[in-house]
């Protein structure tokens, strides 16, 4: 790709720049020593560049081992701070530190390239290493994602929900965060608030059928909408037995507690599995969320973020909403609070969430430029030449693309700059 911001450098002298650059540096350095509150941001930002960078370099890793000319490597956008020369690639920093480019040259056939630099563009390479070119930088987000999670899940464990009692819920709340009101306008008191739960207390039982994990707890709750309902509890080593006539909420019931976590220890060969696991659940929960929001009722409800109904920060409402850069660091240095390995968790979510973005098959992503190539290979094996795609007819759509994750994003700025710290 090309640097996107490269015109706004022309202005710019190598003294300017480099003063940025030492402005930007001191600033860091002051805020993480006098705001010792703001390292767990800043540690999320440097860890979210180096995966911007490491994306960056499975391109430039299989670009230049597939004969293909790369002229740069770049940390930033904007103006050069510094940069060196080596063979024929410029290796550097520039002024805006919000991500990363490599540069291949002939990306697409709009791209103007010397004649003796054609034999070695990308878009005179073969489809195979086009195609593996493209989806390197995925690839390593992936592969990233899997080491991550591997070592915290093998060196820490993994904290799961358990049955015991983290908190009771006094009042029923609905998704949006607004409190369920009865016929008399009062607001409903929870099911375990009135059966007498206590924080602490670990559920064993649900009218009398054993329940050892939050799962099968949540599942037996969730289908006696209504019912009145024996649970069996440990307290101070002592077994009682609470009723509790549970809240139909949209149709499941609803008792009142939130779970308490517990750290479960991962030995090498489980990791393995759990790994994977966590990196097919996030991948889902993800496309499901992407799924639901871009359908009319989706749609609707992103909408009410910015008007009166507007969810209270926190909300499971809120939660549910995409999150900007801003809200990603925001919530992370919230739930961090210095534990590396809480950090370490955090990015290899972010990581795979970036290979699943750069999956879609729309241009400017990774996938949208994998489809390309994949379709000229078709295409040229039906005709029975080579079939070139022209990416000036492909500029419309790329540019709705655009247009809406443009617009999603601005939008989930400002709610995160709204909610900031709630």
């Amino acid at each position: 790709m090309k640097d996107p911001l490269e015109e706004a450098g022309d202005g710019v002298d190598r003294r300017g720049a480099t003063f940025i650059l030492i402005a930007f540096v001191v600033g860091i350095v002051a805020l993480a020593v006098f705001r010792p509150g703001s390292r767990d941001a800043l540690m999320i930002i440097g860890g979210i560049i180096g995966m911007v960078m490491l994306h960056e370099a499975g391109h430039y890793i299989v670009a230049k081992r597939s004969g293909m000319k790369v002229t740069e490597f770049f940390l930033g956008f904007g103006p050069r701070l510094w940069s060196f020369k080596r063979g024929e690639t410029e290796y550097g920093v520039k002024a805006i530190p919000a991500g990363g480019y490599v540069r291949i040259v002939g990306m697409s056939n709009m791209e103007p390239v010397p004649p003796e630099d054609e034999p070695r563009t990308f878009r005179k390479g073969s489809y195979k290493n086009r195609l593996k070119v493209v989806l390197a930088g995925v690839t390593i987000n992936a592969i990233l994602a899997f080491a991550l999670f591997y070592v915290v899940l093998v060196a820490r464990g993994v904290d799961e929900p358990s049955t015991r009692v983290d908190t009771v819920v006094k009042y029923v709340t609905k998704p949006n965060g607004s409190f369920l009101h009865d016929s008399t306008g009062k607001r409903v008191e929870s099911a375990a608030h009135r059966a007498g739960f206590h924080q602490g207390d670990r559920i064993v039982a649900v009218e009398g059928r054993r329940v050892t994990t939050w799962q099968e707890l949540r599942d037996a709750i969730q289908a006696r909408a209504g019912r009145t309902t024996a649970f069996t509890v440990v307290r101070r080593h002592e077994r009682l037995s609470l009723d509790a006539t549970l809240t139909r909420l949209h149709g499941q019931g609803f008792l009142g507690v939130e779970p308490a976590f517990e750290t479960t220890n991962v030995g090498v060969l489980d990791a393995v599995p759990r790994s994977f696991e966590t990196m097919g659940k996030i991948t889902g929960d993800t496309a499901t969320a992407i799924g639901k929001l871009f359908t009319p009722s989706g749609l609707n409800r992103y909408t009410q973020n910015f008007d009166s109904n507007a969810p209270k920060a926190g909300s499971t409402a809120d939660q549910a909403r995409p999150r900007s850069l801003i809200g990603i660091i925001d919530y992370g240095s919230r739930v961090i609070h210095g534990d590396i390995w809480a950090l370490l968790w955090l990015l290899g979510g972010i990581s795979l969430i970036l290979a699943f973005f750069n999956t879609l098959p729309l241009l400017p992503f990774d996938g949208g430029h994998a489809a390309v190539v994949v379709y000229e290979w078709v295409a040229s094996k039906v005709k029975g030449r080579r079939v070139v795609a022209d990416y000036r007819k492909l500029m419309p759509m790329t540019a709705v693309v655009l247009a809406v994750f443009l617009t999603l994003g601005l939008s989930a700025m400002f709610l995160d700059i709204k909610n900031l710290g709630q």
